[in-house]
């Protein structure tokens, strides 16, 4: 027993073990760092997606929304978007509202940012590095809240 040698690694395959992973993490971080503009595209598209497939809904149980495009401001998509958000509790629509009544969007015509706008018919989306002014798209839940509180006698636009 005074011969028996402790077993374990030694510096030497520490060292190159300790190497290898440092080549690999080197090769896959920047492959992993472009995942995630392209998941921010992803959602960003499936909610522009998501508010036209609730403008087709109001348009095929409601009225067609007919609601010319103004590119200066941004005002159209908000008031857009709260028609959509609306039910009559008088007279309400199938399916109405059409969307979500806690999101609440907000105007910018900051290049960095997702937005999205009306074209005259239904909503596309602005990508970042894109000039134009639109509803902001924060894509972390920061614009959501309690439902919106409609004022009485509200009238839906786009008729």
């Amino acid at each position: 027993m005074k011969n028996a040698r402790l077993e374990g690694f030694s510096i030497l395959e520490l060292l190159i073990v300790l190497s290898m992973i440092g080549i690999i993490t080197s090769i896959a971080i920047p492959q992993l760092g472009g995942l995630l503009p392209s998941s921010k595209d992803v959602l960003a598209r499936d909610f522009v997606e998501n508010i036209n497939r609730s403008l087709k809904k109001h348009n095929q149980s409601s009225y067609r929304i007919k609601y010319p495009k103004n590119d200066s401001i941004a005002g159209d998509e908000i008031q857009i978007v709260r028609t959509l958000q609306w039910r009559d509790d008088v007279n309400p629509s199938p399916g109405s509202p059409y969307m979500r009544q806690d999101w609440h969007p907000v105007v910018s015509a900051d290049v960095s940012e997702y937005r999205i706008k009306w074209n005259g018919y239904s909503f596309e989306l602005i990508y970042p590095s894109t000039r134009g002014i639109g509803i902001r798209l924060s894509l972390d839940g920061s614009d959501y809240g309690l439902n919106y509180q409609f004022r009485k006698g509200y009238e839906p636009i786009g008729k």
